[in-house]
């Protein structure tokens, strides 16, 4: 009988733990299932945002969807902070070059950036806006989160992919700056849907948790563009990529105000190893009426409005010139630069930045001091290196070297 009662108790026991295991389960899959479901509903929520009902759309040479998009209506407005924003149509100011402005052909040559259109352009008063799709939202996650530490390593430890970089900078010593410009030589590289690579300028200013950043360039990502091809980027971000910033126009921020080239541009043509070098000249400057930054290339592109900023809403502490290659885990880094090591003998065969400068207060570009320039790499490897040249003189001025093969780095 004893026997008997201990056995039901054993029983009733296992039952009761049976029912409460499958009843956290099933709250473990609700609870997933709510997550993926609220996900779902603000991406849905973020692509309506961004894909404005356009007066035109453009099917480009390329295969992009790009929407004509009314000005005044552009998704930089839908941002909390922009509410009242009066658009800024032209800069009040374009820094001046304080020297050699002359620029020899035979030397390098000037690549554009082009969204492609053939026989249709977009009308008047409207700006032409790459259509996003849900799987750029969602592939952009991989390099949203970037911890961008301005004294330290800058690296993109908070997102999923693996990565590296290499950089100069000045050491400021509590130098303000209000801009960064320079030549950045164009390469085409073969990369998977688990790699990207970048050849870019950083603007920052404020502590780590809470870095205002500013990157623009030359980015290969075929995950986030759905191709091979080179294309012009820009990322913002105002407390360390936590709640606030994005790639190009994915998300409200970045205001437009030219009416056929755009962030995600293809850039064309390409340096050739050994025979063409081509540069795409970049600059992005804070207007020293309105305080918004600037982007400007072989055109004036449209800019980041001071309002969305903190620490850049008044100057930056840091410019800074390098690469940026990563892939997913447990997977090949994928080239950076041109895919070869770099070297300062034939700029025809390496990757570089050239007339590099700052804007001051004033307004106008500075080359860097070459006595004060710190080189920054994240590993010691095969993988990528730079190399600062200083002022080699004539019209290529400031300059360096960087990129390499990449593969399996330590």
């Amino acid at each position: 009988m004893e026997y008997s009662n201990v056995s039901l108790i054993v029983f009733f026991v296992l039952i009761s733990f049976i029912l409460t295991s499958k009843t956290y389960s099933t709250n473990g899959e609700k609870e997933t299932i709510l997550k993926r479901e609220e996900e779902d509903k603000e991406l849905e929520q973020q692509l309506k945002i961004l894909n404005k009902k356009p007066i035109r759309t453009i099917i480009t040479k390329f295969g992009d969807t790009v929407d004509c998009i009314d000005i005044y209506r552009q998704p930089a407005f839908d941002h909390p902070l922009l509410k009242n924003h009066k658009i800024q149509m032209v800069p009040s100011l374009i820094p001046e070059e304080t020297t050699s402005k002359g620029i020899s052909l035979s030397t390098f040559q000037g690549s554009n950036t082009n969204n492609g259109f053939q026989n249709e352009h977009c009308p008047r008063g409207t700006i032409p806006i790459r259509r996003t799709k849900r799987e750029d939202l969602v592939n952009a996650q991989y390099l949203l989160q970037m911890a961008n530490n301005p004294t330290n390593t800058n690296t993109y430890t908070l997102s999923p992919m693996n990565h590296h970089f290499v950089s100069v900078e000045e050491s400021s010593d509590g130098k303000t700056y209000f801009g960064g410009t320079a030549n950045i030589s164009v390469h085409g590289l073969a990369l998977n849907n688990n790699q990207f690579s970048a050849a870019q300028i950083w603007i920052q200013n404020g502590p780590t948790e809470e870095i205002n950043s500013i990157e623009f360039g030359w980015m290969i990502y075929p995950a986030l563009f759905g191709d091979n091809h080179t294309r012009l980027f820009g990322y913002w971000t105002a407390d360390g990529s936590k709640k606030t910033g994005c790639f190009n126009v994915l998300c409200s921020g970045f205001v437009q105000v030219h009416n056929k080239i755009s962030l995600g541009a293809m850039i064309e043509p390409l340096s050739v190893y050994g025979e063409d070098a081509w540069v795409l000249p970049i600059k992005v400057y804070r207007d020293p009426k309105t305080g918004n930054w600037w982007l400007i290339t072989t055109e004036t592109i449209g800019y980041w409005p001071k309002e969305i900023f903190t620490h850049l809403a008044y100057n930056a502490s840091v410019v800074r010139y390098g690469g940026v290659a990563g892939a997913k885990p447990q997977t090949s880094t994928p080239p950076m630069g041109n895919g070869y090591l770099p070297q300062l003998q034939d700029y025809l065969k390496t990757a570089y930045m050239h007339r590099m400068k700052y804007v001051d207060e004033k307004g106008e570009s500075v080359n860097l001091n070459p006595d004060g320039v710190l080189t920054k790499k994240d590993i010691i490897s095969d993988c990528y290196n730079i190399l600062f040249a200083g002022n080699i003189g004539s019209d290529w001025e400031i300059s360096m070297a960087f990129g390499g093969p990449g593969g399996t780095c330590s």
